[in-house]
């Protein structure tokens, strides 16, 4: 119990030093740092668009009760990582992280809109 209790302290301490908007004592981040996240970015909303596509493909064409709200929650969770990302882009290694979540929710839509 006493562990849990630490980590959950620890947790509420440290998600507001990583998800803060900066301020003017902030570096800016490193322009290829900047660059690499963006360019991630981009192919993910080039690839969401695909998804998004097949998604309303599916949506108009078959009636299956379980198919909107899987898409929406697949997609809301992929566009929360990569604003989550963009937030977080002063740090060194969270906003990859937060991309490759990114990019396993788009996998996983493309392979739900392929159903």
């Amino acid at each position: 119990m006493t562990v849990e209790v630490s980590r959950t302290k620890r947790l509420r301490q440290q998600l507001p030093d990583a998800f803060r908007l900066p301020t003017d004592r902030d570096p800016a981040p490193e322009p290829r740092h900047l660059a690499a996240v963006c360019g991630w970015a981009a192919l993910l909303g080039l690839g969401g668009m695909a998804v998004a596509l097949r998604a309303f493909v599916g949506l108009v064409s078959a009636s299956r009760g379980w198919y909107a709200p899987t898409v929406i929650v697949i997609g809301l969770v992929g566009l929360a990582c990569t604003i989550a990302a963009f937030a977080s882009v002063h740090q060194r290694r969270l906003p990859f992280a937060l991309l490759g979540a990114a990019s396993v929710s788009l996998l996983l839509g493309w392979i739900v809109t392929g159903l």
